[in-house]
């Protein structure tokens, strides 16, 4: 699930810790396809690449679309396996998978750090990216 759900988290979201993640983002998903940051050995986490029609930007990037990895979703990549579809609106941030610029094969945390959308907790990213 974006928001949360049970998996254990490396480090807890708040808005001061939002800070802390390479990019952040308010999305709509446009299409999911197989991940953008495995490098096809045994650490690969095959997760599914999600592309996003960017809305706005809170912290690194300024494409209108972007594709990340997602967290928090169940196995597959196939439509029916996600908690959501295309045209879902998600708040979205994270960090390159392995190092780099922040857009890098890039992965979107779970933990809160990635959600669904909501106009309150969007106004609060906006003033914690840009404070």
């Amino acid at each position: 699930m974006p928001d949360g759900g049970a998996v254990s988290c490396v480090e807890s979201y708040s808005p001061e810790s939002l800070q802390d993640r390479d990019f952040a983002f308010d999305g709509v998903v446009i299409a999911m396809g197989p991940s953008v940051s495995d490098r096809a050995d045994s650490g690969d986490l095959d997760l599914p690449g999600i592309t996003f029609e960017v809305r706005e930007w809170f912290a690194g990037g300024d494409a209108d679309e972007v594709t990340v990895d997602l967290q928090g979703v169940a196995e597959g990549t196939a439509e029916a396996d996600l908690p959501f579809q295309v045209g879902t609106r998600l708040l979205v941030s994270g960090e390159p998978r392995w190092g780099g610029a922040p857009l890098d094969s890039p992965i979107a945390w779970g933990c809160g750090f990635s959600r669904y959308y909501d106009e309150e907790t969007a106004t609060t990213w906006r003033e914690s990216t840009r404070g």
